[in-house]
């Protein structure tokens, strides 16, 4: 026979549940027009049933709600109760939500103690001189910091935080937003960056670097068809 949660929804077993920072980004789905945002958020703890979010946005009680957790992935769910400062949103069990949620929640456990392998596919490193600049529209330049980066993308400290998909550049690097957190956001590059030349090109501080993302661009338009 299968056993039943009192909610009617069938057993998951044990409630696997991580208990420390996760961030992420989400957005209220069940709002129209101006009220829709993404909005970044922390999640105090995680289980397969349900979190603990601080975010600046206000919640309503019963709202539907997306959530996009770093290293989990999205989940929806509804907002269970408001309290100053954040939410508790319990998830759907149904469309599949809850599969490989449990194994996602033990890798942040691991994670947390230092035992999980890394799931990028490619490593972090930290820049030599962090400081760039971040062109996000057409005449907007902002200056911002290099957290990390790797082959595939980078986390930048900046003031502004870009809407997530929308195309930025850093430097002379073209990327989309992927994800907001506290004090920035990170970038997945448009196209896979040589490790050795990209401090250089995110931040172009000599002549020299310059001149090379001149020419990165130019074989980059070349390939697209595309007339300098």
């Amino acid at each position: 026979m299968t056993g039943t949660t009192k909610a009617g929804s069938k057993a998951t077993g044990t409630d696997a549940r991580f208990i420390g920072d996760v961030f992420g980004s989400l957005v209220f789905s069940g709002r129209t027009g101006e009220d829709i945002d993404v909005c970044p958020f922390r999640a105090r703890s995680i289980s397969t049933r349900s979190a603990v979010i601080t975010s600046d946005t206000p919640a309503l009680r019963g709202e539907p709600v997306a959530l996009r957790f770093d290293g989990i992935g999205i989940r929806h769910g509804q907002v269970e109760r408001v309290f100053k400062g954040g939410f508790i949103v319990a998830f759907g069990l149904g469309d599949g939500q809850g599969e490989g949620l449990s194994d996602r929640i033990d890798w942040l456990k691991l994670k947390a103690r230092g035992k999980a392998l890394e799931r990028r596919g490619f490593p972090r490193v930290l820049p030599r001189d962090g400081a760039a600049r971040a062109i996000v529209g057409r005449d907007q330049v902002e200056p911002c910091q290099i957290r990390d980066m790797s082959q595939s993308g980078a986390a930048i400290l900046c003031d502004v935080q870009p809407p997530v998909g929308q195309l930025v550049a850093i430097g002379a690097v073209p990327g989309y937003v992927v994800r907001h957190f506290e004090g920035g956001f990170a970038i997945r590059f448009v196209e896979q960056q040589s490790l050795g030349h990209l401090e250089a090109m995110l931040t172009l501080r000599t002549d020299s670097e310059k001149q090379l993302a001149s020419r990165r661009i130019a074989q980059v338009a070349r390939r697209m068809g595309v007339d300098e």
